[in-house]
């Protein structure tokens, strides 16, 4: 014998039709381990009982009148849910906690138990989170914070990561629970030493690309500011990394900010420091800024057109007269850090219009690095695709050997308008996935519409990237009188075309 769950459908909603059912397994001393009733519908779950006993219940239940149907389950709404939910987080890459209001562990991930807590297979449900990181002051910094998503960076176990702490309230903003997502950071955003991007990891084919790493090389040997642009997702950052890596500065500390994801009255405290005091909630002792904590290595500053009005002025007077003075002080600090920006935005444009300080640019672009968007560099996709594929695999224990024809031509023929960082997302997606060993077309989701491109031929991704390439070079040479003509328009050198063409065996004069 074992416990049955039950579901019965009612064809009206009328007083004491749950009562009559209630009666019957009364009647037949039936135990009642949990019951949810609903409009129309009731979900109970009932004690082990005898075969013979079930069967006439059945039959006086089934002839009650208002009541449609009874069915046996397997798995009531919720436990669906639930078991579904659970399914999902646990093969996010990342740790999700749980918590109800006296932050007593509800549920935890895969992530979470294995990487976070390293309970190695011990249940921790209904633990307090104080045994592992200070919840007390979490909340009370989202009290401070009105509720709402706060950010902290918790060092546990010699591990750091980025907590986001997000309150669960109903409609009627009553909270029921916390749920607290951790994120592993390589090392302390404020002190980064640990640093280990090189020109060899930024991932390139395609001759724009080359030609865009032979330029970060070179400015990498002088010490000058350098302006790094670019849309979201191309990977300036990585860039910022290589050339602090390759300059005579890589032994000192490398520090990044973001000056989009800091609120404006923070963001000046995080760049310059503060004096003891200044600040309700501050550092008694105060604290150095970017600029004193980088002593001598590289400032990476991220987004700076974002950076507001006053604080561009702020940094103008530092790169000038290279001292800092922190906020609430009247001394200045000598400071010797070389300075990397990056921005997605038109920052001529900003300068036009009065968004972005003229003399400021002139200071931090001495160099500029354009990084060209993936859409414009698709020979790059195939050494992309190797890279990430076997990332992903490791990361979701799969053994992903190859990827279909349809597959592929959706990643050639899509736009890539979130560039490196969306192909990264979209090929974790599929891996995560897909049910066998090959990438399918199912698999490969999307975040806009593509335009279907005919003509593509090819079993490999970088198959069909040639044949693309042999595609467009026959097209350009039919419209243009001459090679040099139809290599301007490739934006492509002239020998670099004489090349393609030998490779794909194409004679103009046979087209």
């Amino acid at each position: 014998m074992k416990t049955k769950k039950i579901k019965l459908t009612a064809v009206e909603d009328r007083a004491h039709i749950t009562y009559e059912a209630l009666s019957v397994l009364h009647k037949y001393d039936v135990g009642l381990i949990w019951m949810e009733v609903y409009a129309f519908v009731a979900y109970i779950k009932l004690m082990p009982v005898e075969d013979e006993v079930w069967e006439k219940i059945k039959n006086e239940l089934q002839e009650l009148s208002g009541w449609a149907s009874l069915e046996e389950i397997d798995l009531f709404p919720f436990e669906e849910k639930d078991t579904e939910m659970k399914k999902v987080l646990d093969v996010i890459p990342h740790g999700v906690v749980l918590l109800n209001r006296k932050g007593d562990i509800k549920y935890f991930n895969d992530y979470s138990a294995e990487k976070i807590f390293n309970t190695e297979g011990k249940d921790i449900t209904g633990l307090n989170i104080n045994k592992f990181i200070d919840f007390k002051k979490l909340i009370a910094t989202l009290k401070d914070n009105n509720m709402s998503l706060i950010k902290e960076n918790l060092e546990i176990s010699n591990q750091l990561y980025e907590a986001n702490l997000q309150p669960i309230v109903n409609k009627e903003k009553v909270l029921s629970s916390y749920l607290i997502s951790f994120y592993e950071i390589d090392s302390n955003i404020y002190n980064r030493f640990d640093n280990p991007i090189t020109f060899d990891d930024i991932i390139a084919e395609s001759n724009k690309m080359l030609v865009t790493i032979k330029s970060g090389k070179l400015y990498s040997k002088s010490d000058s500011p350098v302006l790094i642009t670019g849309e979201s997702g191309t990977g300036k950052e990585l860039f910022a990394r290589a050339i602090h890596n390759e300059s005579k500065r890589k032994n000192k500390p490398f520090i990044a900010i973001n000056c989009a994801a800091i609120p404006d009255q923070l963001l000046e405290s995080e760049l310059f420091g503060y004096e003891g005091g200044t600040f309700t909630g501050g550092r008694k002792e105060g604290k150095p800024g970017i600029f004193e904590i980088a002593g001598g290595g590289t400032v990476f500053l991220d987004e700076i057109g974002d950076m507001p009005p006053h604080l561009q002025a702020k940094l103008l007077r530092v790169l000038q007269e290279k001292r800092v003075r922190r906020v609430g002080s009247a001394n200045e600090v000598n400071v010797d850090v070389r300075l990397i920006s990056a921005t997605n935005q038109n920052i001529d444009e900003m300068v036009k219009n009065k968004e972005f300080r003229l003399e400021l640019l002139f200071r931090i672009n001495i160099f500029n690095i354009n990084i060209p968007p993936l859409r414009d560099r698709k020979e790059d996709l195939p050494a992309l695709y190797e890279h990430f594929a076997q990332k992903h695999s490791k990361r979701y224990r799969k053994n992903i050997t190859g990827i279909e024809k349809e597959a592929m031509r959706k990643l050639i023929n899509y736009n890539w308008p979130g560039n490196v960082r969306e192909f990264q997302n979209v090929l974790e997606r599929a891996i995560a996935l897909t049910v066998s060993n090959e990438i399918a077309a199912k698999d490969i989701i999307l975040n806009y519409d593509i335009v279907p491109m005919d003509g593509i031929e090819g079993k490999s991704l970088k198959g069909c990237i040639e044949s693309l390439e042999k595609k467009k070079i026959i097209e350009s040479l039919k419209n243009n009188k001459s090679i040099r003509d139809a290599a301007k328009e490739l934006d492509v050198t002239h020998t670099l075309l004489i090349n393609r063409m030998k490779k794909y065996d194409i004679d103009k004069n046979n087209i």
